[in-house]
């Protein structure tokens, strides 16, 4: 779009029955929004009016994405990408000297694949500029150089001056390598994400032990595709401060022992984790594990049962996974749980039995219905059931109505998720032999692909038959994104 159709576009979004209403927005309400705006969308507001011309040089964060070139050719569009940028922070700069609000909070450079090894130079400019500057955010995804359509690993190497960050309380760094023999000494940072990260050759300590130590504030640590350097038999990850920690698809985990005494909140993320040590982790209250395989004697506590056990605060658990054989049965007993999420992506039947966890108001579970579920009388649980599609045959009928039988509890409220009205329409066959009410239910939402007023209809006349108690009955199309 050119600048003349942006201009009466947006001339045409703030006109509402003729009256203005941007216009009549202070700077301060002006400024925040155009900060969730791209950069190169924010100075393209100059051309609206007189009042316009020079706020975008106000706006405290900047944010630069190889999408404003890509409608060119690519090696067109990395070009312009860097002359872009590096034209934008000069005219910033000299805006500084005589524009007063002109500070910089928020520094975010999204170049993937458009790095340059030859440019490194113009990279650790534009950072010495962010870090002059004294941003409290910076946010890094580089990636790797491309020729001739093929991606070489040679990875941009995070420059010194970043250390000079100290007002930073937000880093997040993707696809670039990081020098061991740095400080890393952060002493406002509060979260930190490290995803597809290399070591450099030389290196001797890991990163992120050197963050841990300099940084004494950290609270959040997210490390994504992350590869631990092996330093002996055993890792310890210590910290007073972290609140959150996110291991997901992390390698080299074998040993890792993690020693954050004021842990509130634990997600992993693989397939493998092994011999994982979290049980200095007492404070832990919410635990999420996501892999195909969760392997529980590889961790310690070494079972899940155990597990929940070990952690009396735990108030949300969510689990994705495949279990083992012995695994089959899945005992929730918990005083403080009131929140429980289950995935079973997988044709494994498995029985789940939730007892003695008063404070639960929350329960939701997604996958197929070779699953019993057996949930103890609660008086205001919630529930959410997402069911994934099979074929709708006989024996689908008598294990979805058996499935449904072993969550007749007292619900507060229970949504069902099914992509086809069908699965839910009991032939009248089978009806007919079977006795209602079978189900003593009182709120029911569904959400189904289905649109059809016909067989919605039929729709509302089997969950009648299958609960005739129900007070609020409501049928939802689902979203298709």
């Amino acid at each position: 779009m050119d600048d003349n159709g942006w201009k009466k576009r947006a001339k045409s979004t703030s006109m509402v029955g003729g009256e203005d209403r941007i216009s009549k927005l202070t700077d301060s309400v002006i400024l925040h929004i155009l900060s969730f705006l791209p950069t190169d969308q924010v100075v393209k507001t100059c051309i609206l009016s007189k009042r316009w011309k020079l706020i975008w040089y106000a706006v405290p964060t900047l944010f630069f994405s190889n999408d404003i070139a890509s409608e060119l050719e690519w090696k067109q569009s990395r070009q312009k990408f860097y002359s872009y940028v590096d034209k934008y922070l000069k005219h910033r700069k000299k805006a500084m000297y005589y524009i007063v609000d002109s500070v910089i909070t928020s520094f975010d450079l999204d170049m993937y694949d458009f790095y340059q090894r030859s440019k490194a130079g113009i990279l650790d400019k534009w950072l010495a500029f962010a870090i002059e500057n004294k941003v409290k955010e910076l946010h890094l995804r580089i990636g790797l150089e491309r020729k001739n359509n093929r991606f070489y690993p040679e990875y941009y190497c995070l420059p010194k001056v970043v250390e000079n960050g100290t007002y930073l309380t937000v880093l997040e760094l993707k696809c670039l390598e990081l020098d061991s023999s740095h400080s890393f000494s952060f002493p406002f940072l509060k979260a930190l994400s490290l995803e597809e990260i290399q070591q450099s050759d030389k290196a001797k300590d890991d990163v992120v032990f050197k963050f841990l130590l300099g940084c004494r504030c950290l609270e959040k640590l997210r490390l994504h595709k992350y590869e631990f350097l092996r330093s002996g038999d055993k890792i310890p990850l210590q910290s007073l401060s972290l609140k959150f920690l996110e291991l997901t698809y992390t390698t080299n985990l074998d040993g890792l022992q993690v020693e954050a005494i004021n842990l509130e909140s634990l997600v992993i993320t693989c397939q493998f984790p092994r011999n994982i040590d979290f049980s200095a982790c007492k404070k832990i209250r919410n635990l999420s594990f996501d892999g195909t395989i969760l392997v529980f004697d590889a961790i310690k506590p070494p079972s899940l049962n155990a597990l929940i056990s070990y952690y009396p605060l735990l108030e949300n658990l969510t689990l994705t996974f495949r279990p083992k054989q012995y695994e089959k049965h899945l005992r929730i007993s918990s005083q403080q749980l009131k929140s429980f999420s289950f995935k079973n992506c997988h044709f494994e039947p498995c029985n789940i039995t939730i007892e003695s966890v008063p404070k639960l108001s929350y329960f939701c579970y997604e996958g197929y219905i070779d699953l019993t579920i057996s949930i103890e009388p609660s008086n205001s649980l919630s529930g959410k059931i997402v069911i994934c599609k099979e074929d709708y045959d006989a024996a689908w009928y008598i294990d979805m109505l058996n499935f449904l039988l072993n969550l007749n509890c007292s619900w507060n409220t229970i949504s069902l998720h099914v992509e086809e009205c069908e699965a839910l329409i009991w032939p009248e066959k089978f009806t007919r032999v079977c006795r209602s009410p079978l189900l003593n239910w009182k709120h029911l939402k569904v959400i189904t692909k289905c649109n059809n007023p016909e067989i919605i209809s039929d729709l509302k006349d089997s969950l009648m038959w299958i609960s005739p108690s129900l007070e609020t009955l409501s049928i939802n199309k689902m979203q298709i994104f």
